[in-house]
């Protein structure tokens, strides 16, 4: 008899309950995407995390949704907000910073801080 290998592969962000969201506002003419870390201010403004040397900086919510630069800019020039989650069990292998999915050197980092967050990021998948 043959051996079947498979792979599981999530791409579902939100991995529980206890999901909570809030709203902010977002920066001008700025590119978001669902599952982006993001760091919320204390003016309420969401901006992508700075990442040097490959470390991923301070973040405290994640990207409910997409949002293009013009939707941003928009939303800023009319005082709108963004849904952000703020609590809960997410998939860390979908979570992404300005698009760009985690490397496996910033995962560990980015899973302890969001410890402090409240907000949990789940391996779901294997490796």
């Amino acid at each position: 008899m043959g051996t079947i290998t498979q792979t599981i592969t999530s791409e579902q962000l939100v991995v529980g309950n206890g999901v909570r969201t809030e709203n902010a506002k977002v920066t001008t003419n700025t590119v978001y995407k669902r599952g982006d870390l993001l760091y919320v201010d204390t003016s309420n403004v969401a901006t992508h995390p700075s990442i040097t040397g490959g470390v991923v900086g301070a973040w405290n919510a994640i990207a409910v949704e997409d949002f293009t630069a013009v939707q941003s800019t928009y939303h800023a020039a009319n005082n709108l907000e963004m849904p952000i989650y703020t609590q809960g069990p997410f998939d860390v292998s979908v979570v992404t910073v300005i698009g760009m999915m985690l490397s496996s050197d910033q995962i560990d980092a980015v899973r302890a801080q969001g410890l402090m967050n409240k907000i949990e990021l789940r391996k779901v998948a294997g490796n």
